[in-house]
């Protein structure tokens, strides 16, 4: 209805014009808002990937760089275990006199032995060999008690005071003695022994 007058008073009505560009400002400032919103929010989500992603990272590379300082360790503690250890391969005749006296010492429990390996960590030991039969003396024990023969199937037959302790080949006697941890005394005593034949009387 387009009456210029109301119906219940009689007074003129005036309209006033809408104002457009108001109502486009202020919708315009919604938009600019929501938008604002939209951006901080995204900035945030950057962030919090990115942030998360520098945290994996450098946790990663942390137990990278632990795994790989665990293996060198534990490599180098390989290698040094393993440089302990005697192998046939590189025995001298001096530590395969030691071999023999640590063996028959420990792994028989003999008092004529063990008196050659005690006297011998601190004196001097003569391994007197006429061909495989081999006597060994420590000085101030010059006993002739303490003997090996090694038979033709390469096998050590150990005697005490003439009587037979057992045979064992050469690996088996190198095997006891790495799992006893003996290198080290099989070493020392190495140091002090002194082979000679019976033609150097």
């Amino acid at each position: 209805m387009n009456s210029k007058y109301c119906p219940n008073c009689g007074k003129k009505i005036t309209k006033e014009p809408i104002n457009h560009q108001s109502r486009q400002t202020y919708n315009q400032q919604n938009i600019v808002k929501k938008s604002h919103k939209g951006i901080i929010a995204l900035i945030a989500i950057i962030l919090i990937v990115v942030g998360g992603g520098v945290v994996f990272y450098f946790s990663s590379n942390q137990n990278a760089v632990q795994d790989v300082t665990a293996k060198v360790i534990g490599h180098s503690k390989i290698t040094s275990k393993k440089s302990n250890k005697l192998s046939i391969s590189e025995l001298s005749d001096k530590q395969r006199n030691a071999v023999v006296i640590v063996y028959a010492s420990m792994k028989y429990d003999d008092k004529n032995w063990r008196r050659v390996l005690k006297n011998g960590q601190s004196n001097r030991i003569e391994a007197t060999a006429n061909f495989h039969h081999v006597v060994l003396n420590a000085e101030n024990n010059r006993n002739d008690y303490t003997d090996y023969t090694i038979q033709p199937n390469r096998k050590y037959l150990i005697f005490s005071f003439k009587s037979t302790l057992g045979e064992s080949s050469l690996d088996k006697m190198i095997d006891y003695i790495n799992d006893h941890n003996y290198e080290s005394i099989v070493n020392q005593l190495s140091k002090h022994i002194v082979i000679r034949s019976v033609d150097d009387d």
